[in-house]
């Protein structure tokens, strides 16, 4: 699932929940979300896709971009459900980062496994669910 609409999902619950559970529910969210189909290609083409490599980036901005606007119109719990629920990826980036490759393949820990292995359903027309899905999220928050 894109980071946008995980962070959107947390915001969302954390808006309309108190803390003590929004937050818990939140990071919930990010293994449902990852658990739905969603937008992926097979980590064999993530490294030459330049379309994969834009989306990427793009999609780092605009959930950056939706956490600074959070913090600067003073809604810190949305901004933190929002945090909670995108920040299981937060590793994925920074392993990105290190390894300059989109290759999530090799993964020595029993979470990261787990996590690989729930995003079964990655499908490139999971675009046509995942941007619905923003626009929804976007709308509710």
């Amino acid at each position: 699932m894109t980071g946008i609409n995980h962070a959107l999902a947390g915001g969302v619950i954390a808006k309309y929940l108190p803390l003590p559970i929004a937050l818990p529910l939140a990071l919930a969210s990010h293994f449902v979300l990852d658990a739905l189909p969603h937008y992926g290609i097979p980590h064999a083409k993530r490294d030459s896709s330049n379309f994969y490599k834009v989306f990427f980036v793009l999609d780092s901005l605009v959930a950056l971009g939706f956490a600074i606007t959070q913090i600067l119109m003073g809604h810190y719990a949305i901004f933190l459900g929002g945090l909670v629920s995108i920040s299981p990826d937060l590793v994925w980036v920074l392993r990105v980062l290190k390894r300059h490759s989109y290759d999530l393949s090799d993964n020595q820990h029993w979470f990261t496994r787990w996590h690989v292995a729930i995003q079964k359903h990655e499908v490139s027309w999971g675009l046509w669910i995942e941007a619905p899905l923003a626009v929804v999220l976007f709308y509710i928050v």
